[in-house]
């Protein structure tokens, strides 16, 4: 029962996941931070201010989502996660792939 709730769950990550550069690779504090949108790590339940904007955006890595700075630390969305330039799409490796950043938490 266990693996038939929690299968859905987890493959809807991954579509998320998939529409974001370096959305594997987010952290917070050294810590692996998989449901980026949520408050919580392991995803599911709140959405933090990004998870807001991502699911405005219609859960779509958009220019205006890019542009974004959702946590209000002087760091664009992009920069966070790795494009600056904003000109990332879904299976491109993204400018930048290591100093990955969390875009709903001021780091």
């Amino acid at each position: 029962v266990v693996l038939a709730v929690s299968a859905p769950r987890a493959l809807a990550w991954w579509n998320f996941a998939a529409r974001l550069p370096n959305a594997h690779s987010v952290s917070v504090n050294g810590r692996p931070w998989p449901g980026v949108g949520h408050r919580r790590a392991s995803g599911g339940g709140r959405r933090n201010d990004f998870g807001l904007d991502f699911a405005e955006a219609e859960l779509q890595w958009t220019q205006e989502l890019c542009m974004s700075d959702s946590d209000g630390d002087g760091q664009s969305n992009g920069e966070e996660l790795g494009d600056p330039d904003c000109t990332w799409q879904p299976g491109d490796v993204p400018a930048r792939t290591t100093d990955i950043s969390h875009p709903g938490f001021p780091e």
